[in-house]
């Protein structure tokens, strides 16, 4: 410690203070890092309740859910097999025809091409077997790592993660949240697994890459589904990067402070809900029943465990290719499936309802097919996406942290105020990088 402030602090207590707790900070993270680089080879941080019990588990599902009760096997005639076959069959070929034109394409090749023959398929459902491949091609992992690299230089995602563990502080919720994520999975059920090390790893590398939002509740699931899928720690990273900062997605003000995305998508939905379905609009009125109360969660991680999950991924499926506009559509396309029960229910049976829609035996094909017109006719009312924010409200990152800053904006005036996030990250001497250019889509 410098001299000088060594001198200050001998009768500064206050000064004491912050170095003590400076300190204690630096070692809890360290602390929780060390626990996971470990992994299930420390066991001694590791309660019996926190694992999972085998005797409370029959079966998984062909999603990797594990379930208190046995599931029916899926039984298929052996013409509806056949199809389903055949169905795989083109899917693979146009997968193998697509990736063959990605590698042989520059790395940073313009917007988003798709084939042809994508859109017709994805509404019908991507094969389980094949989202492993689909959504990276969909979310451009690829590119959006090279073009980062490219301007920032080699090993960003392990960079970040070294510099989460000497200054993010983040950590502690990080590592709360992944315990609590997806616990009834094959992939995060065991505490320090494989699995959660990775989820932890994104995460705690996300809040120094993006000091905008850092890290925020509600991401883990988000993470831990493009890791159900993608399986590489980093591939994961990109994918987070890719949907949080990419044009087509544009999750970023899902989590930065006050979410001020979530509550646009709260507002927009009451102005559609009483254009497209009044009915529903009034009686969700009289009851009190705000969206608040049903829709935060859906918007907020694009309906991650409020739906069955098989619908789940058919919603991301059609999200990754079409874009934000699915979300909005998605929750009235919900609405307009069970108006004619839902304007029956009283506020409790509304909420009995809305909150338990995963644990229902649903139409998967009604409800797509609603969301499929109910998009059109969005679009053609020209209300398919939010209205633009009414003002932009600057938040600063932290000026003790260093960051990979957000992508750039244009603007018809050029401030210095509005210039953000320039900010150091630590590459060797650490150098002051410009504004991040995120490659477009």
């Amino acid at each position: 410690m410098d001299p000088a402030l060594l001198a200050r602090a001998t009768l500064d207590p206050s000064l004491q203070d912050a170095e003590r707790e400076q300190k204690e900070k630096a070692e809890e993270r360290e602390r929780i890092f060390e626990r996971y680089t470990q992994g299930r080879s420390r066991t001694d941080d590791i309660e019996p309740w926190e694992e999972p019990n085998f005797s409370h588990y029959l079966m998984k599902d062909q999603y990797g859910f594990i379930h208190e009760k046995p599931i029916p096997m899926e039984s298929l005639d052996k013409k509806a097999l056949k199809e389903k076959q055949a169905k795989e069959r083109k899917w693979y070929k146009m997968v193998k025809d697509w990736e063959k034109d990605k590698e042989s394409s520059r790395e940073d090749a313009g917007p988003t091409s798709f084939p042809d023959e994508l859109k017709t398929r994805i509404w019908q459902g991507c094969p389980n077997s094949l989202r492993g491949r689909v959504w990276p091609l969909m979310l451009r992992i690829k590119e959006i790592k090279h073009s980062n690299e490219r301007e920032f230089g080699a090993h960003i995602y392990e960079r970040m993660k070294d510099k989460a563990r000497r200054n993010s502080q983040d950590l502690r919720q990080i590592d709360l949240d992944v315990h609590r994520t997806y616990r009834n999975h094959e992939m995060f059920q065991w505490k320090y697994g494989v699995m959660q090390q990775k989820l932890f790893y994104v995460l705690a590398a996300y809040s120094m890459f993006n000091r905008e939002v850092g890290y925020c509740q509600g991401m883990a699931n988000v993470v831990a589904l493009m890791l159900m899928y993608l399986h590489e720690e980093e591939d994961a990273f990109w994918a987070l990067t890719s949907l949080l900062r990419g044009d087509r997605y544009q999750m970023n003000d899902f989590f930065t402070p006050r979410l001020p995305k979530l509550f646009r998508c709260l507002d927009h939905h009451m102005v559609l809900r009483k254009k497209f379905i009044p009915a529903v609009h009034k009686h969700f009125n009289k009851m009190q029943y705000e969206p608040t109360l049903y829709a935060t969660k859906w918007f907020l991680q694009c309906y991650l465990d409020k739906l069955p999950f098989s619908l789940t991924l058919r919603v991301w499926d059609i999200f990754l290719f079409e874009g934000e506009e699915i979300e909005t559509a998605m929750a009235l396309a919900i609405l307009r499936t069970f108006k004619k029960q839902l304007v029956k229910s009283n506020d409790e049976q509304l909420n009995e309802f809305m909150s338990r829609l995963a644990e229902h035996q649903l139409d998967e094909e009604k409800i797509i097919d609603n969301l499929s017109e109910t998009l059109m006719e969005l679009r053609r009312a020209r209300l398919s996406h939010l209205p633009k924010p009414a003002v932009i409200e600057e938040i600063k990152p932290s000026e003790s942290l260093s960051t990979l800053p957000s992508h750039k904006v244009k603007k018809k005036k050029k401030s210095k105020k509005n210039d953000s996030y320039n900010n150091t990250m630590d590459n060797g001497g650490g150098s002051t990088l410009p504004n991040m250019h995120m490659t477009s889509f």
